[in-house]
């Protein structure tokens, strides 16, 4: 992607899974036993561990592209598309070695510095039991702001980075103090939880911490603006991200009308397209799925219409796994694809132990 768009990006990693939802009763019983109601943070805390030892111990190095598996490509075409662009990109590296480009490069593996070429910076979601403001500032994790009691156990009044150096006084940085959810760097309020008299709004609008609005085809245009001056009345840069998720089918009718509103009202956000949560359809088998062409046409109209409206499309949200059994499926939940799934092979390895959430 790097490569076709010839843009920095930021990743960010919605990593561990749905490790926690909310309930009509804070406990539910277990056989006989009363526990807390679906928690799970230590498998989310050991996943994250597993992710970051994989991404600076050189396992996503570009300079081992041939390594990266294409089992799970069954489409000749796209996996002869896929060879041609790891062949460019390790010609390049090549051309670069030979050269000497990188011959005080040494890898992070082996002692040496971080570089982009050995390991990627990666935004993860992280719910850990336990957390401090030198983790979110190294680590960077994210994740969606649903749970205020987890939240609010976690938030902390910190001073502010750097503000003495930014308005040029000498004052002691200690202060000036902002309320900082520590659990996370980057946080987002959900489609169902954006109510404007809300708790998750009242508690959002607290933090200092860069926040994403889910936005959904019930979600009035004014409305929105009204939301954005109530979480960013200072209209920060940088502090709101908007992350539309329509639906193929319905997007042309609110993400024109939503992008004019956010630019009359003068507020600067980030636009993101989440193609999964409004594309969920039932198999003829019963299964709640998602077409692969489905999640491609949304991102398409998209970028079209933020294009016709004088607006850019920022980034994108997709929910992938790399997981493989020994046929060399992946998880089957989404048709289509370079799998070419088809619906009567989603029973294969549907793993979704709570329902697909349109």
């Amino acid at each position: 992607m790097l490569r076709l768009i010839a843009f920095k990006k930021v990743r960010i990693g919605r990593i561990a899974g749905q490790y926690a939802k909310p309930r009509s009763n804070s406990y539910e019983r277990v056989g006989d036993r009363e526990v807390l109601s679906f928690r799970a943070y230590f498998h989310s805390a050991t996943t994250l561990n597993c992710v970051r030892g994989l991404l600076s111990s050189g396992f996503a190095s570009l300079h081992h592209p041939r390594n990266w598996s294409l089992a799970h490509v069954r489409s000749p075409a796209l996996r002869r598309e896929f060879s041609q662009i790891i062949t460019a990109l390790g010609d390049a590296l090549d051309f670069s070695h030979t050269i000497g480009a990188d011959a005080n490069t040494t890898p992070y593996e082996r002692g040496g510095a971080r570089n982009t070429l050995e390991e990627v910076d990666f935004y993860t979601r992280y719910r850990p039991h336990r957390s401090l403001i030198s983790y979110i500032l190294y680590h960077k994790p994210s994740h969606e702001g649903l749970m205020l009691d987890y939240e609010q156990a976690l938030t902390r009044a910190l001073p502010i980075p750097d503000r003495s150096k930014a308005n040029g006084t000498k004052s002691d940085p200690r202060d000036h103090k902002a309320h900082y959810n520590t659990s996370a760097h980057f946080l987002w309020i959900g489609d169902r939880t954006r109510q404007l008299t809300g708790a998750h709004v009242e508690y959002f609008r607290g933090i200092r911490n860069p926040i994403g609005i889910k936005v959904g085809p019930s979600m009035m245009a004014d409305e929105l603006v009204r939301l954005l001056e109530i979480v960013n009345p200072d209209r920060e840069s940088g502090r709101v991200t908007l992350i539309t998720r329509y639906g193929a089918s319905k997007i042309q009718d609110h993400l024109p009308l939503h992008i004019r509103s956010v630019h009359a009202s003068g507020h600067p956000v980030a636009w993101v397209c989440d193609p999964m949560h409004g594309n969920t359809q039932t198999s003829s088998l019963g299964l709640k799925t998602r077409h692969f062409g489905t999640i491609v046409s949304e991102i398409v109209d998209c970028l079209r219409i933020h294009a016709a409206n004088n607006s850019r499309l920022n980034g994108v949200s997709l929910e992938f796994t790399g997981e493989l059994n020994d046929e060399g499926f992946s998880v089957t939940e989404c048709v289509g694809g370079s799998m070419e799934l088809g619906e009567e092979e989603l029973g294969l390895r549907y793993q979704v132990r709570y329902s697909l959430r349109s």
